[in-house]
């Protein structure tokens, strides 16, 4: 064969007929990037490449350290978005009651909690946290006082060091530790609106974000996203233009619910278009950390040459759920920022912070972030086989690039408050897609979190739920 012909796109072909004619199944292992190489007589840049196109179009997963492997993406995938010429228009948000009457109804009535997105205590290197914590009430004396407002030194230097190589990177004295995310969005919008101001969002976009929103009174545009490339760039720039916003909300990376990541070249061109035009944007990082990708895609913050991201995340989804810890740095707004956090709660528990702080410091964050990609990973893995099997044919389901859930858009004639009604009665709970926007879209969509560890009680909740659908869908 020439060499023209082990172009990538020949490898490409190679390797999805190596899956195809040995019958692969998810979860199978691929062939070494250097066993390829030698195979086919390529260079290692040519089979990296290969793998990584398979990557994009879903066929194959890769964890780090480990290599390759067959993925269940290239099945009903859901739709990408089409071009359109929709202005979308700002929207009173009215979701709090409905997503407050989920979380209830689950904490009530579910065996199986497909709603809440937080990974599971087998995950978490707790053993490691505990010696942390202890080490922490025996050797600072001054744990037990009031916290310094703008967070504990160690924890401002470790979060500060995760940046050390982005192209804008963040000081410690840049980094104001909050009570989780959700509070450093709300000081962010507090510090850049007033009631009735226009919020740009995603849509869909996380519920606790349009709570917020409720919450202080402001407005909702939604802007509509692509489920594998993210945000629609073109329909901001218009919404921008035919609306005064007072700031963004946005989830470039690990976007939730789609679990979609923007492109470096679209994160740039995002902190350019805002910056130039002057609107703040708040950037949500919290599900950052669980990108499948082998090296994690840089948060838009790392590219904001105008300090106009306010860039927001916490240890939440990616370490520890129950401590709430998370973190603003809030650019040229970081002053405001501080003071309404000392008027609001003087500050966040110093025990907690620091116990995070000896953690990092000890060097084992990485490992366990590797292994929570990976857990999570192979755990999307199965549930989205599952939901293949059992669902009717004509589901749609998200191909996420990293986080913990799938979105499903069912057949267009169920209702998912119907669905989750009956599935509650046989203990089965998992959030409507009514609560992920401002306007009651998606109604025909849910979203499953997949961190519940995978098993028997799984798979016949699983299965349970798709006889459900199929069982509404015939009916309605």
């Amino acid at each position: 064969m020439s060499h023209k012909a082990f172009r990538y796109e020949q490898v490409v072909r190679k390797l999805e007929e190596t899956i195809i004619g040995l019958r692969l199944q998810p979860g199978d292992k691929l062939p070494s990037v250097r066993k390829v190489k030698d195979e086919l007589k390529v260079s290692l840049t040519t089979v990296n490449q290969a793998y990584a196109i398979l990557e994009a179009k879903g066929a194959v997963i890769s964890r780090q350290g480990s290599g390759y492997y067959v993925n269940s993406f290239n099945k009903n995938p859901l739709a990408r978005a089409a071009a359109n010429n929709f202005v979308p228009l700002p929207e009173i948000v009215e979701v709090s009651s409905m997503a407050a009457t989920m979380v209830k109804n689950t904490a009530k009535h579910s065996v199986i909690n497909f709603s809440s997105l937080a990974p599971i205590n087998e995950y978490l290197p707790i053993t490691k946290l505990n010696k942390a914590m202890q080490a922490s009430a025996k050797e600072e004396k001054d744990i037990f006082q009031y916290s310094f407002l703008e967070g504990h030194p160690r924890l401002q230097k470790q979060i500060a060091l995760q940046s050390f190589e982005w192209k804008t990177s963040i000081k410690q004295e840049e980094i104001l530790i909050t009570n989780g995310s959700t509070e450093a969005i709300g000081l962010c919008l507090d510090v850049l609106t007033k009631p009735g101001d226009i919020v740009a969002v995603e849509s869909p976009t996380y519920a606790g974000l349009l709570q917020c929103l409720e919450s202080k009174g402001l407005k909702a545009l939604a802007i509509s996203m692509d489920p594998v490339t993210g945000l629609n760039l073109d329909e901001l720039e218009t919404a921008l233009a035919t609306n005064k916003v007072a700031a963004c909300l946005f989830m470039p990376v690990c976007q939730n619910p789609y679990g979609c990541s923007m492109s470096e070249e679209s994160k740039i061109k995002l902190v350019n278009m805002l910056g130039e035009k002057g609107i703040p944007m708040i950037e949500d990082d919290t599900l950052g950390e669980l990108n499948f990708a082998r090296s994690r895609p840089l948060p838009a913050k790392a590219y904001d040459s105008y300090n106009n991201v306010l860039y927001c995340s916490s240890f939440s989804k990616s370490l520890v759920p129950g401590f709430r810890i998370g973190w603003v740095a809030g650019g040229r707004y970081h002053a405001e920022i501080e003071k309404l956090k000392f008027s609001a709660n003087i500050s966040t528990n110093g025990l907690l912070q620091d116990t995070i702080g000896r953690f990092l410091e000890s060097g084992n964050y990485h490992a366990h972030i590797k292994k929570l990609r990976e857990f999570a990973q192979i755990q999307i893995i199965k549930y989205r086989n599952a939901i293949q099997e059992y669902f009717p044919d004509t589901v749609k389901i998200s191909c996420p690039k990293g986080g913990y859930s799938l979105w499903i858009a069912l057949p267009e004639n169920l209702n998912a408050l119907v669905l989750q009604r009956e599935a509650l009665k046989y203990g089965i709970g998992f959030c409507p897609g009514q609560i992920f926007s401002a306007s009651d879209r998606y109604k025909n969509c849910i979203r499953i979190n997949c961190c519940p560890l995978w098993g028997n009680k799984i798979a016949d909740a699983l299965k349970t739920l798709g006889k459900l659908v199929h069982a509404l869908s015939d009916t309605n």
